[in-house]
């Protein structure tokens, strides 16, 4: 849920928008206002039980006897930025948030006037009004807040079940539920990747002997003695599976790529669908940030359903004979898109990224894009010359190209922990040494967000990776969700969640080497200049205003 934009008689403007665990705020102002302003206090009311807190943050003042700890209130240490995320907020709840323009001096601030908003954050399980669920796991493992809820765990994979839980919040307890939900004489109809977490074969063994009808497509493909079906088809056995499932192989297939579920009735008719980025791996659901998207849509899930039966009636189908069937069943929406549309692959051309490409060009505000590998080069040429703010949260630097991290209107986080003890002194904290744990990739979802505050967003989601084998070379599924707002403010709130993560850890290594040569370096500016950066024509006016359609 968003709020409208409220102005003060003095002219602050705010706008909250909540997603499910994350409410973002923007503020905006004249250049008039902001002469003497030192910041923005942020106060939370939680209307569930009437508590009332200060929300605080990492940059201080640099005071004598200043608040201690690796946070600071944000009564006495502003935020000298015009957008700030609460990533402590609980989904459902309602929340009043009293934004403070601060003025005065350091250490004896004065409120020179305020501004409340109110918001709502979304039930995971029912996002808007047209049967979305959207769950996105908190991942992050490299986190100070995970960091101090399990201090004591070694490097490598996760296998505290604890720490498991709270890395998943949810996405794969959602998962589960979505097996378990289904009833004796309903089927669950699966064209999945990698497939080989416990918990959720065990869901399924657990829907056979209830008399579920099982139909699991999983990818097949054998390279140089490499492939999912590696570890799937000893786990498929295990759990009793095998006379259930069918690999997937093709001449020509790169990879079978989806992760996707449909539940038909008794009757064999689609009932919903369960899709998204998160593959039946522990890995997917602990260590990578991942998004499960569930849709109760018939007329969706008969599209998901009847493409897993085309692939399931000949699973040794070619690419050439499956990019026929994937065109006959679905097509791009176009320049204008509206509702929710489904664009399987293989395609015969690109026309996918095309289309992603061309919604890029057309944006007016803001853009936020997620890239766990290379992306076509249509598309990234189109996200360097958008007129829109860009907003990008990569894998690791490398993963695009020199044109993209030299835009002007564009700002990139890759993913990174900070370990280096002279980074996490310089912070002026007591901050904890952080480790990826898992080794893999660690930014997995595939995502586009066109104009999220817009009355028409949409959000770019699926299995596929932007790129030519995505379109051409791979079995996968994207969704393109125009005007779904509430849609949305999850998925913007959820990306500003994961980039502000990595972008303050490389901010932390940039200010490690500032404060060589200046001590201040870190600290809040004791002035008003620091909003200049926000009123000169760049970036970060360009993301100032992109919150303000």
């Amino acid at each position: 849920m968003r709020s409208s934009v409220v102005k003060s008689p003095k002219g602050l403007e705010v706008r909250g928008v909540a997603g499910t665990y994350v409410v973002l705020l923007a503020f905006n102002c004249s250049k008039a206002y902001r002469k003497g302003l030192l910041g923005f206090g942020i106060q939370r009311k939680d209307h569930s039980n009437d508590e009332v807190i200060w929300l605080r943050g990492l940059k201080k003042f640099d005071l004598p006897n200043s608040d201690e700890g690796e946070d600071v209130t944000t009564r006495k240490h502003p935020i000298q930025k015009f957008h700030w995320g609460d990533y402590t907020a609980k989904a459902g709840r309602k929340y009043t948030y009293t934004v403070h323009a601060f003025k005065g001096e350091p250490g004896a601030l004065v409120d020179f006037e305020s501004v409340d908003v109110v918001v709502t954050c979304e039930q995971p399980e029912s996002v808007g009004q047209n049967g979305h669920a959207v769950h996105f796991n908190r991942s992050a493992a490299a986190s100070q807040a995970f960091s101090n809820r399990f201090p004591n765990l070694p490097r490598g994979e996760v296998e505290d079940p604890n720490a498991r839980t709270w890395l998943s919040r949810g996405l794969a307890e959602s998962l589960i539920a979505f097996i378990d939900a289904a009833k004796e004489g309903e089927g669950l109809h699966l064209f999945v990747y990698e497939f080989e977490k416990k918990e959720f074969l065990d869901a399924l063994k657990r829907a056979r002997k209830r008399g579920v009808n099982l139909e699991i497509l999983h990818d097949e493909i054998i390279k140089n003695g490499k492939g999912p079906s590696v570890k799937a088809n000893k786990e498929i056995k295990l759990f009793g599976l095998k006379t259930v499932t069918k690999g997937r192989k093709a001449k020509g297939l790169n990879i079978s790529h989806n992760k996707f579920m449909v539940l038909t009735d008794t009757k064999g008719e689609p009932k919903s669908v369960w899709t998204g980025s998160t593959n039946f791996t522990d890995a997917g659901v602990y260590a990578q940030s991942n998004v499960g998207h569930a849709i109760a849509d018939p007329g969706l899930a008969k599209t998901y359903f009847d493409w897993h039966q085309e692939i399931w009636s000949d699973p040794e189908k070619s690419v050439a004979d499956s990019r026929t069937a994937a065109m006959e069943l679905t097509s791009v929406p176009g320049s204008k898109p509206k509702g929710t549309t489904l664009v399987l692959s293989p395609r015969k051309s690109t026309e996918a990224v095309t289309e992603c490409a061309s919604l890029v060009s057309a944006a007016k505000r803001f853009v936020c894009f997620t890239a766990p590998f290379a992306l076509h080069k249509d598309l990234e040429s189109a996200l360097a010359q958008s007129p829109a703010q860009v907003y990008g949260l990569l894998n690791r630097d490398g993963v695009v190209g020199p044109e993209l991290h030299k835009a002007a209107n564009t700002q990139l986080a890759a993913a990174g922990a900070v370990n280096d003890k002279s980074i996490l002194e310089a912070w002026q904290g007591k901050l904890q040494g952080e480790s990826m744990h898992h080794s893999g990739v660690f930014i997995h979802t595939k995502i586009i967000i066109v104009d999220p505050l817009s009355d028409n967003p949409v959000v770019i989601t699926g299995s596929a990776n932007f790129s030519n084998n995505s379109s051409k070379g791979n079995d996968e599924n994207q969704l393109f969700i125009a005007g779904e707002k509430e849609v949305a403010d999850v998925y913007l709130g959820e990306f500003m969640r994961m980039f502000d993560h990595y972008y303050f850890r490389d901010h932390m290594k940039m200010i490690s080497k500032q404060k060589k040569e200046n001590p201040k370096a870190g600290f809040l500016d004791e002035t008003d200049a620091w909003a200049d950066r926000f009123f000169d024509g760049g970036e970060r006016e360009a993301l100032r205003l992109a919150f303000f359609n």
